[in-house]
């Protein structure tokens, strides 16, 4: 008999052991599926790869993005021409119901007053004149809260100037940036994030914090890279640490992190072509060690208007475009929340439209349709984005074309 239950549980082990194999190697831990022992999320959170209120209510974000405070000005762009609760107002009625704006820690610390850093037109504006780029961005929210617009914070630069690869600069001299006179450092970013979060915490459709935009260059996922390997380059301690000071500050949040270039360490596919924020690969062997149930995974991805790349050369071309995505961001959904922060382009009209940029917002649309993917935020409101142009032309008409794909993408409502 002991040998006869002896050959049964060897058959049962060989059997399961071939359907593991059949099966593929367990996912990895960290990331998706929180501990056990940790307490329910607090107040927006993901479940199932999709986003959920505070009452445990699905949301979807039909999301735009509005820059200008990460811009010299500080304010809301084409305020020349426009009044800024009318352009909230606009927003919300073309459909949207989520923007992504961008900021810069001279936002949250120049006082000069909004109305000597660009031309103010308008009664509505005037409300604004004295005001510094702090107390326009506490009167933007506050609005945008009131006309039921989720607002996710996005950290886009370490300067006003240009966007920078890494959340921190080494020395005030670094190409010519400055932080009051000194090195801007890692601390000063968390505390500069912590900020806005604890501000702004008293706002219900406050959703999120976009702890970088875009890191690049120099920055690596994590270890791999020899030729990178300064850990004070590396995303994901910096995301982690980042996004633990955040929810501290203000558990209700999520926290939207954004892929990165290649991280070349032997690993990911580095043969497909990256746009800056587009690769999360590493994520799949060394995933973030944040809350899953508080991650929002946001990748940028852009076509031929933007960053020229040679899969928009092949004659498979647009066909050619799921399989990529699939590979740098696509893959984690629906274990994860992938909402892509930045996508867009001219779609044909306008200065710098390239005939290639149809075909590729199409194609995005429909690979994310076909993966269930029905969030993002598109770039973007106003037309002075130089090589995408915005949802509003050049005489602040509606493109209902790019309204069109909108509509294709988000789906029923």
């Amino acid at each position: 008999m002991r040998k006869t239950l002896l050959g049964a549980t060897c058959l049962l082990v060989l059997g399961w052991l071939l359907l593991a194999a059949a099966a593929g190697p367990p996912a990895p831990l960290a990331t998706g599926s929180p501990p056990a022992t940790l307490p329910p999320p607090s107040g927006y959170h993901v479940r199932a790869g999709q986003v959920h209120d505070p009452d445990g209510r699905p949301v979807q974000l039909r999301g735009i993005n509005h820059f200008g405070f990460n811009a010299p000005i500080l304010q809301p762009q084409f305020l020349w021409k426009m009044g800024w609760k009318a352009q909230i107002t606009q927003i919300k009625t073309l459909g949207f119901n989520a923007v992504r704006l961008p900021f810069v820690p001279d936002t949250l610390h120049v006082t000069t007053p909004v109305d000597q850093l660009s031309w103010l037109d308008g009664p509505e504006n005037q409300q604004l004149v004295g005001k510094t780029p702090l107390q326009v961005l506490d009167l933007w929210m506050a609005e945008a809260d009131r006309q039921g617009l989720y607002v996710v914070l996005d950290f886009h630069s370490v300067s006003a100037q240009r966007q920078y690869p890494t959340w921190f600069v080494d020395t005030p001299a670094d190409f010519g940036l400055m932080y009051h006179g000194r090195a801007y450092t890692e601390q000063d970013w968390i505390d500069d994030l912590v900020f806005v979060a604890a501000r702004y915490a008293h706002l219900r459709r406050f959703i999120g914090i976009d702890l970088y935009n875009e890191p690049n260059g120099i920055v690596r996922w994590s270890a791999g890279d020899s030729s990178a390997a300064d850990p004070r380059y590396h995303w994901k301690t910096a995301a982690e640490k980042a996004a633990a000071a955040v929810l501290t500050a203000n558990p209700d949040l999520l926290v939207f992190v954004a892929g990165i270039t290649g991280n070349w360490d032997g690993r990911e596919d580095s043969t497909i072509p990256m746009n800056y924020g587009e690769n999360l690969q590493p994520q799949a062997y060394q995933p973030l060690d944040i809350r899953g149930d508080k991650l929002v995974l946001s990748p940028h991805t852009y076509g031929p208007d933007v960053y020229g790349k040679s899969t928009f050369e092949a004659s498979d071309y647009p066909a050619n475009l799921a399989a990529h995505w699939e590979v740098l961001f696509g893959q984690f959904h629906p274990r994860h929340a992938v909402i892509i922060g930045e996508w867009g382009g001219h779609y044909g009209r306008g200065p710098g439209a390239g005939p290639g940029d149809v075909a590729w917002q199409d194609a995005l649309v429909e690979y994310l349709q076909g993966k269930g993917i029905h969030s993002s935020f598109y770039w973007c409101y106003t037309p002075n984005s130089d090589d995408t142009g915005g949802i509003l032309d050049a005489q602040l008409r509606v493109r209902e074309d790019k309204m069109a794909l909108l509509r294709r993408h988000w789906g029923a409502q």
